[in-house]
């Protein structure tokens, strides 16, 4: 399909046309979100292609597989060339490989809230005060009165790890969902605390939980 958004694209750079990936990129993301557009994601945790992606580069690596698509497309005849092009890249900083954007389960903490304590001590009760006096008044109410969920998930193995665990349950050596929604979350100090959860609240015995930390 062909998707007309007047923010993600430049008519006065190239040719005014772009690819749209909702599931691999934040500003496609975003463009999806605006025209209501399926999110694929073609690219698993190990860095493969899947099935998305077609018979040809299912199960290819994601950097390998770019030049395989050039070949499909010179071997179609529909090969049109390439460009030398500056662009930024996003670099893990411990390892330098290049980060691939995704879509994820994600934690947040709620902070509408806390927004609202924050702002009703500095505007209504006048207990906080911001210096120099008056220069950041308005940033301030800018900020909490549009305040957002805090994301609190780690993209990255290191560090520590949200206690959230995904739920299915196992019967006859066989891995089941649960219920008619296509995940089940849980969290808990331990994975036996979760464990218990997960069987109080789906009513299952403790024996067929199966756990998969986040």
């Amino acid at each position: 399909p062909v998707v007309v958004d007047a923010k993600l694209v430049d008519m006065e750079k190239g040719t005014g046309v772009v690819k749209i990936t909702p599931g691999h990129d934040p500003n496609d993301y975003d463009c999806g979100i605006r025209h209501d557009l399926e999110i694929i994601d073609i690219i698993n945790d190990d860095g493969t292609l899947t099935h998305h992606a077609g018979p040809a580069f299912h199960g290819r690596n994601r950097l390998e597989a770019r030049w395989d698509i050039v070949k499909a497309l010179k071997d179609n005849g529909h090969y049109r060339g390439f460009d030398d092009m500056q662009q930024r890249v996003t670099v893990c900083s411990r390892s330098g490989d290049v980060i691939e954007p995704r879509i994820k389960p994600q934690w947040f903490v709620d902070c509408s809230q806390m927004a609202a304590d924050a702002l009703s001590v500095q505007k209504e009760m006048g207990v906080l005060k911001l210096y120099p006096l008056g220069s950041y008044d308005k940033l301030w109410e800018h900020w909490l009165s549009d305040s957002r969920d805090w994301c609190v998930s780690r993209q990255l193995w290191w560090g520590h790890r949200i206690p959230a665990y995904e739920v299915s349950s196992a019967k006859n050596g066989e891995k089941e969902n649960i219920g008619e929604q296509e995940t089940y979350w849980v969290v808990g100090r331990n994975e036996e605390e979760a464990r218990a959860r997960a069987s109080r609240d789906l009513n299952i015995p403790e024996e067929d939980v199966v756990l998969r930390q986040d």
